[in-house]
């Protein structure tokens, strides 16, 4: 089907879900009325006019979650699928939590050292690329991978921190847990694995309507968890224990290196995300020219503006903030 260019403004939206649990610290921001800032917007592209999922992200996002944690529960793994951060088209930034976790503050980090799987005691953290789903829009697996690469060494060479980001081999087979417990698969390629080679998995492309047509961009965390079920904060700083983080992108949309949508600039954000980011700054869309604001434009932001390959400041000192001290902190 011929691609149709769709001019639109193309909104980053978080959407966290939290399951029971404790734990205290810097939490998930809220979504605070939007401020004026600079004006940047570029025009977006979907492969086709069909409606991807026609389910409420919400919703979907919860029946995807719910499938996963049943999957890893008979499994018997000691990590749960706790919330997914997706960039979307025409929807605002919200914050959804799936339980009641009192005042929403949920601070969520990587252990160094941790000697549960799939940490395995590293002081690192490593990143995979699926090897299955990358070649997209005349786009090949190569070019793609580069593209993640330069995303994830951009937050590698911040010089506050000495935290090692690196990539590690895969099987060279489909990857992802979402995929092989929480998404029917379609095809061959499409089946996922449970099996999980790094603290980051850049999990692939889904092929239209396997995620729904608001979301560019998906960014999944997993808490560990006791065999009762209660999330752990074995390191005593007052945040949750992250497991693993599993990234997709959603082939609904025309994907470029160097161009809208590009592949490096999601990526980047994602990988935020990955890295235990929040969103900062706020954004709005003024209706009568279709121009999205920014206070200030960052990498992070609850958005997507185009290109945007660098770190802003902001998003420097978030980093900083996460990272500066690892791996004491």
């Amino acid at each position: 089907m011929p691609r149709a260019p769709r001019s639109a403004a193309a909104f980053l939206v978080a959407l966290t879900f939290a399951a029971c649990g404790t734990g205290s610290g810097p939490g998930m921001p809220d979504d605070d009325p939007m401020m004026l800032g600079q004006p940047t917007l570029n025009a977006s592209s979907r492969s086709n006019d069909l409606p991807s999922v026609t389910l409420d992200p919400n919703a979907f996002f919860r029946e995807i979650m719910a499938r996963v944690n049943a999957g890893l529960e008979v499994q018997g793994a000691e990590y749960r699928l706790v919330m997914a951060e997706w960039f979307g088209e025409d929807a605002v930034g919200q914050t959804v939590f799936f339980f009641d976790v009192g005042n929403k503050q949920l601070g969520a980090q990587f252990v160094p050292a941790d000697p549960r799987p799939p940490r395995g005691g590293r002081t690192n953290i490593t990143y995979t690329i699926d090897q299955a789903e990358g070649a997209v829009d005349g786009l090949t697996q190569a070019q793609t991978d580069a593209a993640i690469d330069r995303a994830m060494q951009t937050w590698d060479r911040e010089t506050c921190s000495t935290l090692p980001i690196v990539r590690v081999a895969n099987s060279g087979g489909d990857l992802g847990l979402v995929e092989f417990f929480g998404v029917p698969p379609v095809g061959p390629g499409q089946g996922g694995s449970s099996a999980v080679f790094a603290d980051v998995t850049h999990a692939g492309w889904l092929p239209t309507g396997l995620l729904p047509a608001q979301v560019i961009g998906v960014t999944f965390t997993a808490f560990f968890t006791t065999t009762g079920g209660q999330f752990t904060d074995i390191d005593n700083d007052g945040k949750v224990d992250v497991a693993l983080r599993e990234i997709l992108y959603n082939d609904l949309f025309v994907w470029r290196v160097n161009g809208n949508i590009d592949i490096e600039t999601v990526a980047l954000h994602e990988a935020g995300h990955g890295l235990s980011q929040a969103h900062f700054g706020q954004a709005f869309l003024t209706l009568s020219n279709d121009k999205l604001h920014f206070a200030p434009r960052a990498v992070m932001n609850a958005a997507y503006s185009g290109l945007q390959q660098r770190l802003a400041g902001t998003d420097n000192a978030g980093h900083c903030s996460i990272w500066g001290s690892w791996p004491n902190s």
